[in-house]
């Protein structure tokens, strides 16, 4: 009886072998202030059971049950962070020197140093959309300068304004949730 069970389970669970691949989904740390190792974990492509095979328990079966991992594209570890700015200016607030700092130390770190990143820039939707553009992309502009200042090679670093084509709060346009800079890994 042991012995019968324990093929039908066997066979049950050979049958339904998934391999789950992760998908990276964006860390929105909002108007925290994360650590070093939180922007690290929330950049770090991780992607270490792709390609994983399987194998059976029962002499011949290894061919019938070996799979190669079949992973749809997902898309790069990402973080979305509030970065303050003066009002109607790319100057980065006072407020966020410790987030700005720790994500330079974030992107310098041995864990990131050989990736590169999109540093993407949002305003709130307020504005023309002209203004609110121009103001995005001298944001990620300003971002990317901090983080050359603080030693991330400017190589590794492209910038990208969208100004309020994508809020994070469609519901409330002039939302301070969408005055954000988003991080995009391997870009």
């Amino acid at each position: 009886m042991f012995e019968i069970n324990t093929h039908r389970t066997l066979a049950a669970l050979l049958a339904c072998t998934v391999v789950l691949v992760p998908a990276h989904a964006q860390t929105d740390f909002g108007k925290s202030s994360p650590s070093v190792q939180d922007i690290v974990n929330g950049l770090k492509d991780d992607d270490a059971i792709e390609g994983v095979r399987t194998r059976s328990l029962r002499p011949g079966a290894a061919a019938e049950a070996t799979s190669a991992a079949v992973a749809e594209p997902s898309a790069p570890p990402s973080i979305s962070m509030q970065i303050q700015f003066d009002y109607a200016s790319d100057q980065i607030s006072g407020q966020s020197k410790k987030t700005m700092n720790n994500l330079a130390a974030a992107l310098a770190s041995s864990d990131l140093s050989s990736q590169r990143f999109t540093i993407v820039g949002h305003t709130d939707g307020r504005g023309t959309a002209e203004y609110n553009l121009g103001l995005s992309q001298r944001r990620a502009a300003s971002v990317k300068a901090y983080l050359v200042s603080n030693g991330v090679a400017p190589e590794r670093l492209k910038t990208v304004g969208k100004g309020f084509s994508e809020l994070a709060n469609k519901d409330n346009p002039a939302s301070a949730e969408n005055r954000r800079v988003e991080i995009i890994a391997g870009s």
